[in-house]
């Protein structure tokens, strides 16, 4: 007997332990459903429509700078576009050109934050309304993109009328993101350090330039003009390999393309004016005084001791200087590849023949 009692005693003694373990166990598990609750809670009270806006100025900035070299890498290795402006907004939002992925992109679209927007809110116990993807970027997103001025292009954006409820239906937020109704997210790129899509693709990939601003970036008025007697000055724009920005001259039937129409290959007319107006939209919009142009210019000087890899690249493409030319980029390849009409140019500088401007665009770099 007093064996048993032993034995009993020693059950006993093992079972306390175990006991007290499941009810800390049942404890600890009833507080870290208790807390999860809580956080859940606090999370959806503090819950603010910033977090998802700053959230969207994040993957805006990321997608445009993806997208732009996304749309450089496809025209300087396959061909033009048609619309570059609705290539960028295709690119943003997809990942695609015409429907094709574009490896470069990733998951930096806009359709991807998307998603991921709808599985943080998901987290917090609410949804929104649009839920699907496709529905929320064809009908509640308003997205444009345009040139800003020669080196820069912007975009703005804005999510129109969404609903965000919680669980028990409360409506948490409904309206566009920014709420303002003239309020937008922009972001703005730098087109420096990249190549120059028009040249590399019109030239087959056999000769390249890097869009890197010239001494006197926006010559003019404001930030003086160069000096046609300054063997610098000449320098630098026949063999520097730089670029100016440049407003039209209408007058004299000289456009200059933004950089947008570098990825077109052309100018067309009504699109030219309709980057023109996005232009000057943008600079009212972000607070801009300076009446910066949007035209992009470089020079190509093809003599056999100014340029011989622009002579070879052209050789190699069956093609010839014609006698009368313009220096312009734009206008010089169109000439010289294209068969357009050449627009007749005068040579700037005794020491560099080869370097012809016409009348309008002297005026435009040198002033008089």
């Amino acid at each position: 007997m007093k064996r048993a009692y032993i034995l009993n005693l020693t059950v006993l003694l093992l079972l306390i332990p175990l006991l007290m373990l499941a009810t800390t166990y049942q404890a600890v598990s009833s507080y870290i459903i208790s807390a999860q609750h809580q956080r859940m809670l606090i999370e959806r009270q503090y819950f603010s429509i910033t977090t998802i806006q700053d959230d969207l100025k994040n993957i805006a900035d990321l997608s445009f700078r993806r997208a732009y070299l996304t749309l450089n890498e496809y025209v300087i290795n396959n061909d033009f576009v048609n619309n570059a402006s609705h290539v960028l907004e295709e690119l943003m939002k997809y990942g695609t050109i015409n429907g094709a992925p574009q490896s470069t992109m990733g998951n930096v679209t806009l359709e991807e934050w998307f998603i991921n927007v709808k599985s943080y809110l998901n987290s917090l116990g609410m949804s929104i309304e649009p839920s699907d993807p496709d529905s929320f970027l064809k009908d509640h997103l308003e997205i444009t993109i345009g040139p800003l001025d020669s080196f820069h292009i912007a975009v703005m954006l804005k999510v129109k009328n969404v609903t965000i409820v919680d669980s028990s239906g409360i409506v948490r937020y409904s309206g566009d993101i920014p709420p303002g109704e003239g309020d937008y997210i922009y972001s703005t790129i730098s087109i420096v350090g990249f190549e120059d899509p028009f040249i590399v693709r019109k030239l087959n990939g056999l000769y390249t330039r890097v869009i890197t601003p010239c001494k006197i970036p926006f010559p003019g008025e404001v930030y003086g003009y160069y000096d046609p007697s300054n063997p610098d000055d000449i320098e630098n724009l026949a063999l520097d390999w730089c670029y100016v920005g440049i407003p039209d001259n209408s007058s004299a039937g000289m456009y200059y393309p933004t950089i947008l129409e570098r990825f077109e290959g052309r100018i067309d007319p009504i699109q030219h004016r309709y980057y023109l107006t996005l232009a000057e939209m943008f600079k009212r919009k972000l607070g801009y005084t300076q009446e910066l142009p949007v035209g992009l210019v470089t020079f190509l000087v093809p003599g056999p001791d100014t340029d011989p890899t622009l002579l070879g690249a052209l050789t190699s493409l069956g093609v010839s200087v014609p006698d009368s030319y313009t220096s312009v980029s734009y206008y010089f390849l169109r000439c010289v590849i294209d068969n357009a009409e050449c627009k007749s140019g005068e040579a700037v500088s005794d020491e560099y023949p080869s370097f012809k401007l016409d009348n309008a665009t002297y005026s435009l770099i040198f002033g008089g």
